[in-house]
Formats: structure tokens, C-alpha cells, sequence
């Protein structure tokens, strides 16, 4: 009788500690679960965050771009502060320009143009900026090109790598990077218009960081 009662207590303890095992196990099991999906809604997030925050530094680099093209008034837009250097208006040309060049060459892989291309271009862009209204046009699609780009790109598209053909050693970038290129090179010019703004004795507007 003893031997009996010993032996079922022994049973029930043996099936507690299983139930216990098999309730930690669970838990944990949903605890993993619970930590894998909250890691994908977070790199979600994160991901939607930071393409928002990007969009946003462009259109804040938009609105200031056209800010200083509407700054110069329509006759002074073929001033230049040297003859060694672009006009104001060729400057504003060619941010507009060459922005879609580099979306072309860079993030499409369309080919490097050929000599007569660029002798082309270069000549598009003397006789626009000559106008006003032709640059402000041209500086508002070019900059919806670049944001339209990059809203329909996927994380494997952007990626995916380019080469720099106009350099030598063609070193290779992530497509991202493109258009942190853009971005550069449109600061670059931009500064040059500035110039030729303030020697013009005209304000120039308050820079924009965001």
C-alpha cells in the first residue's frame, strides 16, 4: 500500500515537472517568436523612417535650389563673376541637367556618353540658362526625377552596385550612394550660384538644413 502511494506521488511529481517544462518551453517559444516579429516591425520602421527622412532632405534641398534660382532677377542670369566660369543660369542649367544625367548613368546603367553627347548638353544648357522660367522648370522635374527614383527603388536595388566610368581605376558603389553623388554635386554648383548672387549686391536666401 505504501509502495503504491509512494510509486503515484512519484508519477504526479514526474508529470508537474513535465507540465512546468513544457509551459517554459512554450514561453520561451513565444518569447522568440515575439522577438523575431517585433525586430521585422522595428526594420520596417526604421526602413520607412529613414526613406522619409531622406525625401524630405530633398524637397528641403528643392525649395531652397529654387529659392536662389528665383532670387536673380530674369536679366541677370547670364552674369558671370569670371569669363573662366559658368553663368548663373548655366549653373542653375546644369544642377537640373546633370542631376538627370547621373540618374541615367549611375542608378539606369545607361551607357557613358559619347563626346558629342556632352558638346551636346553643354550647349542645352548655354541656351537655357539664358531663361529663368526654362531653369526653374527644368530644377523642379529634375529634382522629381531623383525623388521618384528613389521612392520606387527596392533595399536589393539600391544595392545593387555601378561604376564610376569616367573614372580611371572605375571604382564601384552601392546605387544608394548615387544619390548622395547628386546630392554633393548639386551642393557643389549650388555654392557657385551663390556667389554670383551676392556679387550681384542681392540677399541670398537663408540656407535650409531641413
Amino acid at each position: 500500500m505504501n509502495f503504491s502511494k509512494k510509486n503515484h506521488e512519484h508519477q504526479k511529481s514526474n508529470f508537474l515537472i513535465v507540465n512546468q517544462k513544457s509551459i517554459i518551453y512554450f514561453t520561451l517559444g513565444i518569447l522568440v517568436m515575439s522577438t523575431v516579429a517585433f525586430i521585422k516591425v522595428e526594420n520596417k520602421i526604421t526602413k520607412n523612417t529613414n526613406v522619409k527622412a531622406y525625401i524630405e532632405v530633398l524637397s528641403s534641398s528643392k525649395a531652397y535650389t529654387l529659392q536662389i534660382a528665383e532670387a536673380m532677377p530674369a536679366e541677370k542670369y547670364t552674369f558671370k563673376p569670371t569669363d573662366s566660369v559658368r553663368s548663373f543660369g548655366e549653373q542653375m542649367a546644369h544642377i537640373a541637367t546633370s542631376s538627370k544625367f547621373l540618374i541615367a548613368l549611375f542608378v539606369k546603367g545607361e551607357p557613358m556618353p559619347s563626346q558629342e553627347d556632352f558638346a551636346a548638353a553643354a550647349k542645352m544648357e548655354k541656351e537655357m540658362g539664358v531663361s529663368k522660367e526654362a531653369c526653374l522648370k527644368a530644377i523642379s522635374e529634375s529634382y522629381n526625377l531623383v525623388i521618384s527614383t528613389f521612392q520606387n527603388m527596392s533595399d536589393e536595388q539600391l544595392a545593387e552596385t555601378f561604376v564610376v566610368p569616367f573614372d580611371p581605376q572605375q571604382p564601384a558603389f552601392a546605387k544608394e550612394k548615387a544619390f548622395q553623388f547628386i546630392g554633393e554635386h548639386t551642393a557643389h554648383h549650388r555654392g557657385q550660384a551663390l556667389v554670383a548672387l551676392r556679387m550681384q549686391g542681392i540677399k541670398s536666401p537663408e540656407y535650409k538644413l531641413y
